[in-house]
C-alpha cells in the first residue's frame, strides 16, 4: 500500500510537471489519466516493446533522411545505431521507443551543428619512453649510475654498520675497522657442507664400485671381465626405465638396428645370474620394440603417407614414454613398506606397452618392401591388423590401431579426393594407383587414354588390396569430371544437384568400430568406402550419361547407325538398293559416282529424324577393287561413312564402323541376289523353261537359290540384328558409367561379328555364301541368254511370226549372240571364292549342260556352308546359328550332307 501511495504521488507530480492537467476538468480527465498511469506502472508483467518494429522504424527514418537528400544526418544516425548495438541491454528497445515517441519532425528540426557537441572527449595519447625520458632525462646528474668502489674505507664502514648484528652499532660511523664483526656476518651467510648428499650420489654410481681399487687400465679391464657388479632392484628399475624411454644406460647396449642387449657385467644381489639375465632379456625385448619404433619414426620420409605414419607413431611413442616415466617414478618413490620389484615392474611395463608393440611388427613388414609400394603397403598391414583384432574381439587394440590406420588412410585418399572432385591429378600422383595416359591423345579416345590404372610388372594393381574393387569406380568418377570439363557445358548449372561432391572427412564413413559386432570389419569398411565413393561416382557418372544421351544424342546416333547400316527400315533400304542395282544393270561407267551416290542416300534417309544427312557420305573404292559389273563383289566398292561428334566417338569407337560396313555390304549382296531371282525371271521365261524337259534343273535351281537367299537374309534381319540391338539398348540404359557403355557396345559388335559370320573362324562359310550369290547372278544371266536365244529361234522357225523387216530380225539375232557371248565369257572368267569348287564353262558349253553344272555347284557350296556352320557352332552355344544350320540342311538326301 505504501508503494502504491508513493507511486500515486509521483504520477501526480509527473502530470503537474508536463502541465497535462487543466484545473477546469481536473476532476474528470485528470482522474482517468492518472488511473491509467498507475495501472501501467503497477502492472507486474508490462508488455514489452517490439524490438523488430523499433528497428524497422529507425531504418525507415534513416531511409527518409536519404530520400530528402540529408545524407549527413542519415550517416550520423547510422553510426550511432551501430555503436548503440554494441552496448545495448534489455531496456534498449524501450528507450528507443520513448525517444521515437518524443521526436517531433526530426528532419526539419534537427541541426547538424548540434551533433558535434556530442563528440566524446579525445583520449590522451599513450605514455611512451620518449615522454618519460623527456620529463626525467637519464643524464646521471645525481650519480645514480656511477660504479661503486667497494674498497673505500667509508664503504667498509657502511658494510660494517650493515652486517653487524649488534643493535648498538652506529649506522653513520665511518671509522670503525672491527674485522671480527665482518667475519661473523660472513659466517652467518655461509652453509655448512652436508656429506650425506654427496655420499648418496657416489653410492648411486654403481658402475664405479668394481673399479675403485684399480690403479691402471689393465686392472680395470681385468676387473670388468672377471667380476660383475651387484645391483639392487631399485637401481635396476631406474636403469631399465631409462632404457625403455630411449636414454643411454649402463646395463644395456644398443645395436645399430635398434635392438637392446643386456650387459653381463651386472647382476642382482638376490637373483641368480641366469634368472637375472632372463629378466633383463625380457625387458630388452620390450625396449627393442620401442627402439625400432623410435628409429622408424626418426628417419626422413618424402611420401605423405609414411610421414603421417611417422607423426602418429611419434605421438603414440611419446604417450607411452610418458606413461613409462610415470610408472618408473611410482616404483622408485613408493610408500614405506612397499618393496620395489622387478617382476611387478615388468608386468606393468608389459601391460603399458601392449598396444604400441603392434606398431613394431608393422614397421618391420613394410620396411622390407619397395619404397614406392611402402606408401600403401603400410595401409595393407594396418588393415590386416584391424581385421585380426576385430575378429578376436580385442577392442582396445582395435581402437588403437584404427586411429593410426584412418590417419594414414585419410592422407592417402587426399589425392584421390582431388581427382574425383576436379578430374585432375595432384602432385602426389605417384603414390596412388592412377596415372596419366598419353598426353597427345585425340579427343576421339580421350576417355580411354587420359587416365589409366597403374599396374606393376606382374599386372597387379598398384593399390591397397582393400581398394581393388573400388579402384575402377574412383577412376571413372575422376574421368567423368575430366570429360565434363572438356565439354565445357556452362549451361549445366541448372543441374547443380547432380554435380559431384566428395565428403572431406573420414569421420562420416559409417564404419562399425565395435569389436563385438556381428559384421566383420572388412564388410563394414567395404560398405563405408563404397558409400563414400558413391557420393562422387554416381553424381558425375549420371551427369555425364545425361549429357551424352540427352544433349549430345547418343541414342540418336545408335538409331541412325541402325537405319543406315542394318536395314532397320526395309522400305527405304530396298528403295536405295534398287536404285543402286539399276545403275549397275545399266552398265554405266559412272555408276559409282561419289556425289551421285551420296545424294541418293541423303535423299533416301531425309525422312528419318534421327539421321543427320549432312553427316552421311558415300565413298567408293578403285575400279580394280570393284570387280566386274556382273559379280556380286562389285558392291564391296561402296563405303558408307556416318560422322558424329568426338564425345559420341568415345563410346562408339570409329573402328567398329568397319563391322557396320561389312554387315551393310553383306545385306546388300543378299538383296542383290534376291532381286535378281525375283525380277529377272518373268513368267514368260519360266513358262519357256517348263516347256522344255531339260529346264527342270533350272526351275529347281532358282527355287533352291531363292529359298537359300531368303533364309539367310531373314536370319540376319529378324534373328540376329533385331534381337542383338534390342538387348544392347536394354543393357545400355542400365549402364552406370561410360566404361560400361563402351563395354556394352563392344560386346554388341562382337556378337554381330560372330552371328553374322564375319569372324575369322567363320570366314570360309562367308566366302562360300558369297560364291553362291555370285552363282545366282551368273545363273540369272545364263537363263536370260537362253530365253532370248530360244525366243529368237522360235520366231525364225514360225512362218506366221516372220518379221516384216529383215534387218530387225538380224539385229535381234546379233544382240542375242552378244548377250550369250558376254554371259559365257563372264562365267568362264568368274572365279568362285569357296576355294574348293569352281564353274567350268565356255561359250561352246551347251546352255542346259551349264545349268546342270550350276545346280551341282550350288549343292556342293550349300553343303559346305552347312558343314562349316555346324563345325563352327560346336564350340559355343549359338542357338541362332543352329537354327540357320537346320534350315539350310532341309532337302538333302537321307544319306547326309555331301561335299566335294
Amino acid at each position: 500500500m505504501a508503494q502504491k501511495t508513493r507511486i500515486s504521488a509521483l504520477a501526480t507530480k509527473l502530470l503537474d510537471n508536463f502541465q497535462l492537467l487543466d484545473p477546469a476538468n481536473q476532476s474528470e480527465y485528470g482522474a482517468g489519466l492518472k488511473e491509467r498511469i498507475l495501472q501501467a506502472l503497477l502492472d507486474p508483467k508490462p508488455a514489452r516493446t517490439n524490438q523488430f518494429a523499433i528497428a524497422a522504424r529507425l531504418r525507415g527514418l534513416e531511409e527518409k533522411f536519404r530520400v530528402f537528400n540529408n545524407d549527413e544526418l542519415a550517416d550520423a544516425l547510422h553510426d550511432r545505431l551501430d555503436e548503440l548495438y554494441t552496448k545495448s541491454n534489455r531496456w534498449t528497445p524501450e528507450i528507443l521507443s520513448v525517444l521515437l515517441e518524443l521526436s517531433d519532425q526530426p528532419l526539419q528540426e534537427t541541426k547538424i551543428e548540434d551533433l558535434h557537441q556530442f563528440k566524446p572527449a579525445p583520449q590522451p595519447p599513450p605514455l611512451t619512453w620518449s615522454d618519460i625520458i623527456h620529463d626525467d632525462p637519464l643524464d646521471n646528474r645525481d650519480g645514480l649510475w656511477d660504479n661503486v668502489d667497494f674498497a673505500r674505507d667509508d664503504s667498509d664502514a657502511d658494510a660494517d654498520s650493515v652486517l653487524k648484528a649488534s643493535p648498538q652499532s652506529d649506522a653513520t660511523s665511518t671509522t670503525s675497522n672491527d674485522s671480527d664483526g665482518i667475519t661473523e656476518a660472513i659466517q652467518g651467510l655461509s652453509v655448512a657442507p652436508n656429506g650425506d648428499g654427496l655420499k648418496n650420489i657416489i653410492n648411486g654410481q654403481f658402475w664405479n664400485h668394481a673399479v675403485q681399487g684399480a690403479h691402471n687400465v689393465d686392472d680395470v679391464r681385468h676387473i670388468c671381465g672377471t667380476s660383475a657388479t651387484e645391483l639392487t632392484e631399485t637401481q635396476g628399475i631406474r636403469e631399465i626405465g631409462f632404457m625403455l624411454c630411449g636414454l643411454p644406460t649402463s646395463i644395456y647396449e644398443q645395436q645399430p638396428d635398434g635392438g637392446m642387449i643386456p650387459s653381463s657385467r651386472y647382476r642382482f644381489k638376490h637373483l641368480s645370474r641366469t634368472a637375472a639375465f632372463q629378466l633383463l632379456e625380457d625387458f630388452a625385448t620390450v625396449g627393442s620394440d620401442l627402439a625400432r619404433i623410435r628409429l622408424g619414426s626418426s628417419g626422413k620420409q618424402h611420401q605423405p603417407v609414411l610421414q603421417t605414419f611417422q607423426a602418429v607413431s611419434s605421438t603414440k611413442l611419446a604417450e607411452t614414454e610418458c606413461g613409462l616415466a610415470q610408472l618408473q617414478a611410482e616404483c622408485l618413490h613408493s610408500q614405506r613398506g612397499n618393496t620395489a620389484s622387478l617382476l611387478c615392474f615388468y608386468e606393468k611395463v608389459k601391460d603399458k606397452t601392449k598396444l604400441i608393440k603392434q606398431l613394431s611388427s608393422i614397421i618391420d613388414q613394410f620396411q622390407q618392401d619397395d619404397k614406392i609400394q611402402a606408401s600403401f603397403r603400410i595401409l595393407e598391414v594396418l588393415y590386416n591388423s584391424l581385421c585380426i583384432n576385430h575378429g578376436i574381439g580385442d577392442t582396445s587394440a582395435f581402437t588403437y590401431v584404427a586411429n593410426v590406420f584412418f590417419a594414414c588412410l585419410e592422407t592417402y585418399l587426399k589425392p584421390l579426393k582431388h581427382f574425383m572432385e576436379y578430374g585432375e591429378l595432384s602432385q602426389h600422383d605417384q603414390e596412388i594407383f592412377i596415372q596419366r595416359g598419353r598426353t597427345t591423345a585425340s579427343l576421339d579416345s580421350v576417355w580411354a587414354d587420359c587416365y589409366q590404372l597403374l599396374l606393376d610388372d606382374a599386372g597387379r594393381l598398384h593399390a591397397p588390396a582393400f581398394l581393388h574393387l573400388a579402384a575402377k569406380k574412383i577412376l571413372n568418377a575422376g574421368k567423368s569430371v575430366h570429360f565434363l570439363k572438356l565439354l565445357d557445358y556452362s549451361w549445366l548449372a541448372d543441374h547443380a544437384e547432380m554435380h559431384p561432391t566428395v565428403q572431406t572427412s573420414l569421420e562420416r564413413m559409417s564404419v562399425d568400430f565395435r569389436a563385438n559386432s556381428l559384421h566383420t570389419f572388412s564388410e563394414s569398411f567395404d560398405k563405408a568406402v563404397d558409400d563414400w565413393i558413391s557420393s562422387s561416382y554416381h553424381s558425375s557418372s549420371a551427369l555425364l550419361r545425361h549429357v551424352l544421351d540427352v544433349q549430345l544424342g547418343l541414342h540418336r546416333v545408335l538409331d541412325a547407325l541402325e537405319y543406315i547400316y542394318l536395314f532397320r527400315n526395309g522400305a527405304i533400304s530396298n528403295s536405295l538398293a534398287s536404285t543402286i542395282f539399276a545403275r549397275i544393270d545399266r552398265r554405266k561407267a559412272d555408276w559409282d559416282d561419289t556425289f551421285v551416290l551420296t545424294d541418293i542416300f541423303r535423299s533416301g534417309f531425309a525422312s528419318i529424324a534421327c539421321v543427320d544427312t549432312n553427316d552421311l557420305v558415300v565413298r567408293t573404292g578403285t575400279r580394280s577393287a570393284s570387280g566386274k559389273l556382273r559379280s556380286i563383289k562389285i558392291l564391296n566398292a561402296l563405303h558408307l561413312m556416318y560422322m558424329f561428334s568426338w564425345p559420341i566417338a568415345n563410346v562408339i569407337n570409329k573402328s567398329t564402323l568397319r563391322t557396320y560396313q561389312s554387315i551393310f555390304i553383306f545385306l546388300l549382296q543378299l538383296q542383290r541376289a534376291k532381286q535378281t531371282l525375283e525380277r529377272r525371271f518373268p513368267r514368260k521365261m519360266l513358262a519357256l523353261l517348263m516347256k522344255d524337259q531339260r529346264g527342270s534343273s533350272a526351275i529347281m535351281l532358282r527355287h533352291r537359290t531363292l529359298w537359300f537367299v531368303n533364309t539367310v537374309f531373314n536370319y540376319l534381319t529378324d534373328v540376329v540384328l533385331s534381337a542383338a540391338t534390342a538387348d544392347m539398348r536394354r543393357r545400355m540404359a542400365k549402364s552406370g558409367d561410360v566404361d560400361e557403355m563402351i563395354a556394352v557396345h563392344q560386346a554388341y559388335i562382337a556378337r554381330l561379328e560372330e552371328q553374322c559370320l564375319l569372324s575369322e573362324d567363320r570366314a570360309p562359310v562367308l566366302q562360300a555364301i558369297t560364291s553362291i550369290l555370285d552363282l545366282v547372278v551368273l545363273f540369272a544371266e545364263a537363263c536370260a541368254s537362253y530365253s532370248s536365244h530360244a525366243s529368237l529361234m522360235s520366231g525364225n522357225g514360225s512362218k506366221e511370226s516372220a518379221p516384216a523387216n529383215p534387218d530387225s530380225s538380224h539385229q535381234q539375232s546379233r544382240e542375242a549372240e552378244i548377250d550369250l557371248s558376254d554371259s559365257d565369257s563372264d562365267e568362264a572368267e568368274l572365279e568362285l571364292d569357296s576355294g574348293h569348287v569352281a564353274l567350268e564353262g565356255s561359250s561352246i558349253t551347251p546352255t542346259f549342260a551349264r545349268l546342270e553344272n550350276m545346280y551341282d555347284t550350288f549343292m556342293q557350296l550349300q553343303g559346305f556352308v552347312v558343314v562349316g556352320l555346324r563345325g563352327a557352332g560346336n564350340g559355343g552355344e549359338d542357338s541362332g546359328t543352329e537354327m540357320l544350320t537346320d534350315m539350310l540342311a532341309i532337302g538333302y538326301p537321307k544319306g547326309g550332307l555331301r561335299y566335294g
